[in-house]
């Protein structure tokens, strides 16, 4: 049995991406039990609006707030400090800057050889889950494709509209992509948000991660993938299965990066190739946790 932690991240446009992988001896109102390994985190965060979000996430040690029962709302509050101290920055920039938080603490015994993965997030950074080389769990997305979250802001009455836009596309062949309408979510104070849970933005979506749990053994072979959707917007996961199964995370990044400059055929029936902008194009990250039992 061998654990492979690794990260990979290429900054295509925004420089708004930040990755992370850490190793943690325990966290708060946590009693180790003999056998009890280190816990393991990755974690992805994906920027957007203005800089201040995600500069603060950078600036914190995350080993001190993955250490917290409630990573998302230690970070926050660290955001909502940061903001405060910010005397020159303006309520729009603060208001109109966050950022997306999807991570995995990976808890192991090896004396009772139990494994459990617990996963949070916020946004629309996917976390696959593979066990024995199967696709076990696939995080839902919060955007506005999503109803319950859509009724979820609703209730707490900072819903306007969704808006509609045509600057969306999907993967449909190593070579081909279609257009695709895309949703965006107007909330009261004016955001326009492509997520409907998110860090930063003076916390209007609210910052309740939602969670899973997945159990398992130390014997099986486990991996979890944790990407921007810079990333994922670059795959079709009917095309692209199996390359998640044995890539590692700078494969990963790496596929995105080359789908991201290339050239395309837009459209289902066209014989003409475009190319994105080079403004047009996603940051893209990726974080892998990996027990490998055969090798």
């Amino acid at each position: 049995m061998s654990v492979f932690i690794e990260t990979a991240i290429r900054q295509l446009c925004s420089n708004q991406d930040a990755v992370a992988a850490l190793t943690i001896d325990n966290e708060d109102d946590f009693e180790k039990t003999d056998g009890d390994e280190p816990i393991n985190v990755i974690a992805v965060f994906d920027g957007h609006g203005s800089d201040m979000t995600i500069d603060t996430i950078r600036s914190l040690d995350l080993k001190k707030h993955f250490t917290s029962l409630d990573p998302a709302e230690s970070i926050q509050r660290a955001i909502d400090v940061n903001n405060m101290r910010n005397f020159n920055a303006s309520k729009k920039e603060i208001y109109n800057s966050g950022s997306t938080l999807s991570f995995a603490k990976i808890y192991r015994n090896l004396k009772t050889k139990k494994l459990k993965i617990k996963l949070e997030w916020l946004g629309d950074s996917p976390i696959l889950v593979f066990i024995n080389n199967e696709l076990i769990y696939e995080s839902q997305l919060h955007n506005a494709y999503n109803e319950n979250e859509i009724e979820r802001l609703k209730n707490k009455d900072v819903f306007v509209k969704i808006k509609d836009v045509s600057y969306g596309f999907e993967v449909l062949s190593e070579d081909r992509i279609t257009s695709k309408d895309g949703k965006y979510i107007l909330l009261k104070n004016k955001d326009l948000l492509a997520m409907s849970r998110t860090l930063g933005h003076n916390r209007i979506t609210g910052v309740d991660t939602q969670k899973h749990i997945i159990e398992c053994n130390t014997v099986d072979d486990v991996k979890v993938i944790i990407f921007s959707d810079g990333v994922g917007d670059m795959l079709n996961m009917g095309l692209d299965l199996d390359k998640l199964k044995k890539y590692s995370a700078e494969e990963i990044v790496e596929l995105a990066e080359k789908r991201w400059k290339q050239e395309w055929f837009c459209g289902v029936e066209t014989n003409i190739k475009e190319c994105f902008e080079e403004n047009g194009y996603d940051d893209c990250c990726c974080a892998i946790w990996w027990q490998k039992n055969n090798i």
